[in-house]
């Protein structure tokens, strides 16, 4: 809980900086790229690794050696194809408390290149800590190390509502057809999923990701591909 607790904190203390928000404004940052704004993408992960020196005489550095500080890299690099602050391993996930793991939204299940078995993808939608610039959680429960993990939880809802959600996990059921793929049903995923990303507000990325997936892989009647097995190789880095 703690790790991702971390990254969550990172996530709204970089949102909630107002000399990012500052620089980020400038008119000749957004003259060059408009609407630009900081984001961070964290990928997180749990295995095994070895921390080593690395180098020669001339220059050493310290690094660490393992498959798994490679997914976590890979994961990072997929959260800007979903949309996403922070993409969660199903085996790091299977580590939460329950009521941790009931906050995460299951997104995707992938093999990522260098991996054979498929992996659940989860994240946890980070809920807006200001409006109009006015705080709405006490600053002290976010930043304050003492603060208990399950109070802070407590106070950090995921942003999406229960019925989003709740409309996801059908869309997500339908999507991935069981642990083999033969219940899937891409026409009622597609149907659930662009109503998703026609409803008002800011766009759901996961939405988007996934219903762009189907658009592209789905047969002329709209299923499932003969060879779709639950889930799909996630092929960029």
């Amino acid at each position: 809980d703690a790790s991702l607790r971390s990254f969550i904190r990172a996530v709204l203390e970089v949102a909630r900086s107002k000399e990012i928000r500052k620089m980020s404004s400038r008119s000749d940052v957004q003259t060059r790229m408009p609407g630009f704004r900081v984001q961070l993408g964290f990928g997180l992960h749990y295995g095994w690794a070895v921390e080593c020196a690395i180098g020669s005489n001339l220059k050493i550095d310290a690094s660490y050696l393992s498959p798994n500080v490679n997914l976590a890299s890979r994961l990072q690099a997929a959260t800007k194809q979903y949309g996403v602050e922070i993409l969660i391993s199903g085996q790091t996930h299977s580590l939460f408390s329950p009521n941790v793991q009931a906050m995460c939204r299951l997104v995707d299940r992938v093999t990522l290149k260098g991996t054979v078995h498929p992996m659940d993808l989860y994240t946890y939608d980070v809920p807006a800590t200001t409006v109009d610039g006015i705080s709405v959680i006490d600053d002290h429960i976010i930043s304050s190390p003492d603060t208990p993990c399950s109070l802070f939880f407590s106070s950090l809802q995921p942003a999406l509502s229960d019925r989003f959600r709740q409309q996801f996990s059908s869309a997500m059921e339908h999507y991935l057809g069981g642990h083999d793929g033969s219940h899937a049903n891409w026409q009622r995923a597609s149907a659930i999923l662009s109503s998703l990303c026609n409803q008002s507000g800011p766009r759901d990325g996961p939405s988007q990701a996934i219903r762009s997936y189907i658009k592209r892989r789905a047969r002329p009647d709209g299923s499932a591909p003969p060879n779709w097995k639950g889930y799909r190789a996630l092929e960029n880095k």
